[in-house]
C-alpha cells in the first residue's frame, strides 16, 4: 500500500501544528492554569518514556524472544511504583539545589566540575543510539509508505521541525527551573495520542480481526508454535538485566530526568505517576502479542517485525489504521528527541561550554545564555542525524535500544550511591563509571565493529551473551566506586554535599561564614563573572525570595541570600560554575558560620516533622520539647561556642535586651549592642559563677539582673550558658517596703514634734491673745494680730502633719467621712511647699468651699500631695499649678493642670503600672500613680491624665478625678 506523498506530508505536518498550537496557547496563557499545572498532566508527560523503541521496537523483541519484551515495561513501571524511595527524594534534592539535569546532581553530590564533565559525555554518547532509534523509526516509517524521497531526506525534514519545536518551546528561558509549561502540555498530549493510536490497532486486531476472545483462542489452538514462540525461555539472567537496564534508565535518560524533576512543580504528580505510569505502560504491553499475532494470522510476509505495527493495516487492506499506527509512531520519537535535546543542551552548556568559554563583554547574560542553548540544540540534533544516516541503517531498532539502554545502566550505582552510601568519593564513582563504560565499550560495540572491519568474533558478539557482558559491567561499575572511595576518601566539601544528598537530610547551607554587609557586595562579586546587570537582578531576586530589607544585611541574612543565590544561580550555570562564581575569597575563622548553620538547621527543623518517621520522628518529638522549654523559660538563657559566639538566645533573653535571636546568633558577645555587650562579656570572661543584683540603666530606668553560667561540654570543649534574671520587680519592692518603713518613721516623727510644737504655739497665742487687756497701743495690738495669725498658721501646718502621719498607717477599711475638697486640697498644697524649691511656685486653688465628698480624708489627702508633688516635680520654678473643679450632676469633676513639660505619648499608657517612673533613678519608685489609682477607685471615682494640656504650646500635664458628690448624710 502507498501513500501519496503530499497526503502524508500533511497528516504530519498537521500533526505537529497541532502540538505548535498546544504549546503555543499554554505558553500564551489561553488553557486554564489549573490544567496546566495539574499533577496528572505533568504525570501523563512521563509516558515520553515509551518511545519509539516501545512502540515499534517491543515487536521486535516479541517476535524474536517472545515475553522478554515485557521487561522494558517492568522496569519503568517498578520505578515509579517506587518513587517514594527513588523518585521524590531526588525532587528533593533538585528543588532544594536548583538541579537540572544528572550531570548537575553527580556535580553537586561529588562537589566536582570534572564530574559534571565525564557525566555529560557519557550520557551523550548513551543517548546517540537512543535519539538515533526515532530518527530511523519514523524515515523508516515514512519511507515504508511512500519512496519517493529516501531516508536520508525523509529524517533531515524531520530533524529541522523537532529542533525548530525544541528552540521554541524547550529554550524560551535562560534557567532550566523556570518551567517550559507549553513543552510539558505538547509532551503530555503525544503520550496520549501514541497510546491511543496503540490501543485502536490493539483493539482493531483483537476484535475487528479476531472477531474478540474466542476468535483469537480459536487461532491460538490452531497455531500453536505462536503461543510456543512467545513462551520461549529467554537467555539465564537476561529477564534480571533487562528490567534492571529499564528500570534505570526510566530515571537517568536525560527526557526523563527533566521532565520528572526539571519540570516539576509539585511531590503530588509523582506520587500520582506511581499508578498513572505503570496503567499506561500496561495498556501499551498488553497490545503487543494481539497485534503480532494478527500480523502472522493475515498470512502477509514479516521482513521487519518491529514495522508489524504499521504493516497491519496494510496486510489487512485498512489504511486508516496504516495512518493510526504511523502518528502513533511519530508521536513516540518527536517526544522523546524534544526533550532529550533540551536537556542534554543544558549539560552540554553548564559543564562543558561554559567551563570553556567566558561571557564576551558588552553581552547580556540571559541573552548570551539563551542563544548558545539554541545553537547547542541545533548541533546536538545535527550530530545524532549524522550518525543515524552513517550508522543506523546497518542495524535494527532493537540492537539500538540495546547499545543505549545498557549505557544507561552504568549511572546506577552513582545514583544509588548519592541517595543511600555518603561514603561514596568523586575518585571512586569516576574509576566505577571508566570501569563499566570501558567494558560496555569493548563488548557491547563489537558487533559494531564486526560489521565495519570484518571481524569474526561469534562468541562476544552473540546476541545470547548480551546480558553477561551488561553484568559484568555493572558489576566491575560497582567494585571500583567501592574500592576507589575506600582507597581515595572524599574531601569534606564531598561529605557535605552527601549528607544533603541522603535520604531524610536536610538542605545544609554549603559555605563560609560571612560577616554583616550589603547586597551591594555581592553584586560586586558577581559582576566580573555575569555582568553589572545581570547580578544587580540576581540579588534583588534573591533578596525578594527570601523578603530581605535593602541596606545593610545581618550575618545570617548574608548566609540566606548567599546560600540563595548560590541555588538559583544553579539552575542558571550549573552547581559547579555557581558555587565557584560565589567562593569566598577570605572565609571567616571560627565558629560563626557553624552557629548560623545550626540555627539554620533548627529553623528548617519546624517543617520538617511530617517527613520523618520511626525513631527518626521521636527523636525530632524529644528535640522539639527540649527547645521550647528552653525558648519558654521564666529567665533568659543562651549558649556560647569556644570563642564566645552565640548559638543559642532564647525569648526572655529577647524580651529584657530587645534584641532578636536571629540578629545575635554567631555573634561575639561584645559584637552585641551596649550595654548588654559589655555585661555579658565581662560576666562570661571572668571567674565569679554569679553576681547578683547587678544594676543597669535601660532608657533611663534602672534595671536590676542577676547573671549565672556554667560549662558545657569537657576538656575539648569550653562553651557555657548563661542564665540572666530579671529581679527589678523583687528590687522595687524590697525598696518600696523600706521607703514605706522610712514613711511611717516620719509619720510617727512628726506627730511628735506636732505634739511638742502645739503646747508652746498655743501659748504664744494666748499671750499675743491676752495683750489688747494689756495695753491700748495701736502697734502693740497690731502686732498681737499678727502673732496670733502666725500661730494659728502654724497650727494648720501641724495639723495637716498629723494627718499625713495617719495616712501612713495601715487600716483595715476605708474611715469615711465628710470632707470639704478645697480644706484638703489646701492642706495638701501647705504639705507640699515645705519643699523649699515648691515655695517659688503658685498654686491655685479654685475649688468651691461648698464641694464636699464622701471619702478617707487620709487617703484622699495623701491623693493630692502625690498628685501636687508630681506636678511640682515637672514646672518650672516660677510655674503656676491650678486646681480646679466642676459639678456634673451628681458627679465632681477636679482638674490639676501645670506648665511642666508633659508627658511623652509612649508612656502615659504606662503611668499606672507598679514601678514605672520617668523621673531620674533615685527620685521616685513607680508606685505613687498606682497607689493613687487604688484610692480614687476605692472611692468609686476615676482618674486620667492628658498631655499636653495646652495644645499650642505643646506643655503641660492635666489630671483629671471624677469623684461622687456629697448630698446630706450619704454620697450621691
Amino acid at each position: 500500500m502507498t501513500f501519496e506523498l503530499s497526503h502524508l506530508l500533511l497528516i504530519c505536518l498537521t500533526y505537529l501544528l497541532c502540538l505548535f498550537g498546544a504549546a503555543y496557547m499554554t505558553e500564551r496563557g489561553m488553557l486554564p492554569a489549573k490544567l496546566i499545572r495539574h499533577p496528572l498532566l505533568h504525570a501523563l508527560s512521563l509516558g515520553v518514556y515509551a518511545s519509539a523503541w516501545t512502540f515499534y521496537g517491543a515487536f521486535g523483541m516479541a517476535s524474536q524472544s517472545g515475553m522478554l519484551y515485557l521487561g522494558s515495561y517492568i522496569g519503568a513501571a517498578a520505578a515509579f511504583m517506587l518513587a517514594p524511595i527513588i523518585l521524590i527524594p531526588i525532587l528533593r534534592i533538585t528543588r532544594t539545589y536548583q538541579l537540572s539535569s544528572l550531570a548537575d546532581l553527580f556535580a553537586f553530590r561529588f562537589r566536582s566540575g570534572q564530574v559534571g564533565t565525564v557525566t555529560t559525555l557519557a550520557l551523550l554518547c548513551a543517548c546517540l543510539p537512543l535519539i538515533s532509534i526515532q530518527i530511523q523509526a519514523v524515515s523508516d516509517s515514512i519511507y515504508m509508505l511512500n519512496q519517493q524521497l529516501g531516508r536520508p531526506q525523509i529524517a533531515a525534514g524531520f530533524c529541522t521541525i523537532i529542533a525548530l519545536f525544541a528552540i521554541l518551546f524547550g529554550a524560551r528561558r535562560a534557567s532550566l527551573r523556570n518551567s517550559h509549561n507549553g513543552l510539558v502540555v505538547a509532551v503530555a498530549i503525544e503520550s496520549v495520542i501514541k497510546l491511543l493510536a496503540l490501543l485502536t490497532v490493539g483493539l482493531f486486531a483483537y476484535f475487528g480481526f479476531f472477531g474478540g476472545h474466542d476468535g483469537l483462542m480459536e487461532w491460538l489452538a490452531a497455531n500453536p508454535d505462536a503461543l510456543a514462540q512467545m513462551q520461549r525461555p529467554s537467555t539465564p539472567g537476561g529477564w534480571q538485566v533487562l528490567i534492571l537496564a529499564f528500570f534505570t534508565s526510566a530515571i537517568v535518560m536525560p527526557h526523563m530526568f527533566h521532565l520528572a524533576f526539571t519540570e516539576n512543580v509539585s511531590y503530588e504528580s509523582l506520587y500520582k505517576a506511581t499508578w498513572v505510569v505503570p496503567l499506561f505502560l500496561l495498556l501499551m504491553a498488553v497490545c503487543v502479542p494481539p497485534i503480532l499475532w494478527a500480523a502472522h494470522a493475515s498470512g502477509g510476509p514479516i521482513a521487519r517485525p518491529e514495522f508489524v505495527v504499521l504493516n497491519l493495516g496494510h496486510t489487512l487492506n485498512q489504511p486508516w489504521l496504516t495512518l493510526v499506527a504511523m502518528i502513533g509512531g511519530l508521536s513516540a520519537a518527536s517526544g522523546l528527541i524534544i526533550v532529550a535535546a533540551v536537556a542534554l543542551a543544558s549539560m552540554l552548556q553548564n559543564h562543558m561550554v561554559l567551563p570553556l568559554v567566558r561571557r564576551p563583554e558588552q553581552t547580556r547574560l540571559y541573552t548570551w545564555l539563551l542563544w548558545l542553548r539554541r545553537l547547542l540544540i541545533i548541533l546536538l540534533i545535527f550530530i545524532c542525524y549524522l550518525f543515524t544516516i552513517t550508522f543506523g541503517e546497518s542495524f535494527s531498532l532493537q540492537q539500538l535500544g540495546a547499545l543505549g539502554f545498557a549505557a544507561f545502566l552504568q549511572f546506577l550505582p552513582g545514583l544509588l550511591a548519592t541517595l543511600f552510601w555518603p561514603g561514596a568519593s568523586r575518585r571512586g564513582f569516576l574509576l566505577g563509571l571508566a570501569g563499566g563504560f570501558g567494558i560496555w565499550l569493548f563488548a557491547i560495540t563489537l558487533p559494531l565493529h564486526r560489521e565495519i572491519l570484518q571481524l569474526d568474533i561469534p562468541i562476544i558478539s552473540s546476541d545470547q551473551n548480551w546480558n553477561l557482558f551488561v553484568l559484568l559491567s555493572v558489576l566491575v561499575n560497582l567494585f571500583l566506586m567501592v574500592a576507589g572511595s575506600w582507597l581515595f576518601p572524599g574531601t569534606t566539601s564531598e561529605q557535605q554535599s552527601a549528607e544533603a544528598c541522603v535520604m531524610n537530610s536536610l538542605q545544609r547551607p554549603l559555605g563560609q561564614a560571612l560577616p554583616s554587609g550589603q547586597a551591594s557586595d555581592l553584586v560586586a562579586q558577581l559582576e566580573p563573572r555575569i555582568g553589572s546587570e545581570s547580578a544587580l537582578r540576581e540579588v534583588n531576586r534573591a533578596r525578594v525570595e527570601l523578603n530581605l530589607p535593602q541596606g545593610d544585611l545581618r550575618p545570617i541574612d548574608m548566609l540566606r541570600i548567599r546560600s540563595q543565590l548560590e541555588h538559583n544561580l544553579s539552575g542558571l550555570l550549573g552547581p559547579v560554575e555557581a558555587a565557584s562564581i560565589l567562593q569566598t575569597q577570605s572565609p571567616t575563622p571560627g565558629g560563626g558560620f557553624r552557629a548560623r548553620e545550626i540555627h539554620l538547621l533548627e529553623q528548617q527543623l519546624e517543617h520538617y516533622d511530617a517527613r520523618l518517621s520511626g525513631l527518626a520522628a521521636e527523636l525530632d518529638q524529644l528535640r522539639r520539647y527540649h527547645r521550647i522549654t528552653l525558648q519558654r523559660l521564666p529567665i533568659g538563657a543562651c549558649t556560647l561556642s569556644d570563642e564566645h559566639r552565640i548559638q543559642f538566645w532564647n525569648s526572655e533573653l529577647a524580651r529584657y535586651t530587645g534584641i532578636d535571636d536571629e540578629s545575635c546568633i554567631g555573634l561575639r558577645l561584645l559584637n552585641l549592642p551596649a550595654p548588654w555587650n559589655q555585661l555579658l562579656d565581662d560576666f562570661a570572661s571572668g571567674d565569679a559563677q554569679h553576681e547578683p543584683a547587678v544594676q543597669m540603666d535601660i532608657n533611663g530606668v534602672p534595671r536590676w539582673f542577676s547573671l549565672h553560667k556554667a560549662s558545657l561540654g569537657g576538656a575539648s570543649s569550653q562553651g557555657m550558658v548563661l542564665l540572666v534574671e530579671d529581679e527589678t520587680e523583687y528590687q522595687m519592692i524590697s525598696r518600696n517596703l523600706a521607703h514605706q518603713e522610712r514613711l511611717a518613721s516620719i509619720g510617727r516623727f512628726a506627730a511628735g514634734v506636732a505634739h511638742e510644737i502645739g503646747n508652746p504655739v498655743t501659748g504664744i497665742a494666748c499671750l499675743a491673745q491676752n495683750l489688747k487687756l494689756e495695753t491700748d497701743s495701736p502697734e502693740i495690738l497690731e502686732t498681737g494680730e499678727q502673732i496670733v495669725e502666725q500661730t494659728e498658721r502654724i497650727s494648720r501646718i501641724v495639723q495637716s502633719l498629723v494627718r499625713f502621719a495617719h495616712t501612713g498607717r495601715q487600716h483595715n477599711a476605708l474611715v469615711c467621712e465628710q470632707v470639704s475638697l478645697q480644706e484638703c486640697i489646701a492642706d495638701a498644697i501647705r504639705l507640699v511647699q515645705l519643699d523649699s524649691r515648691v515655695r517659688q511656685q503658685r498654686f491655685i486653688n479654685s475649688v468651691s468651699s461648698d464641694l464636699k465628698i464622701y471619702a478617707d480624708a487620709q487617703q484622699m489627702l495623701q491623693v493630692f500631695i502625690n498628685l501636687l508633688n508630681n506636678a511640682s516635680d515637672a514646672s518650672p520654678d516660677d510655674g503656676e499649678i491650678r486646681v480646679e473643679a466642676d459639678t456634673e450632676g451628681k458627679r465632681i469633676e477636679l482638674k490639676i493642670t501645670d506648665e511642666g513639660t508633659g508627658i511623652a505619648p509612649e508612656h502615659i499608657g504606662h503611668l499606672f503600672e507598679p514601678f514605672f517612673t520617668t523621673k531620674e533613678p533615685g527620685r521616685g519608685t513607680g508606685l505613687g500613680l498606682p497607689l493613687v489609682y487604688n484610692i480614687i477607685t476605692e472611692h468609686y471615682g476615676s482618674i486620667e491624665l492628658f498631655s499636653p494640656a495646652n495644645k499650642k504650646q505643646n506643655n503641660g500635664t492635666q489630671v483629671v478625678i471624677t469623684l461622687p458628690r456629697y448630698s446630706g448624710s450619704s454620697p450621691d
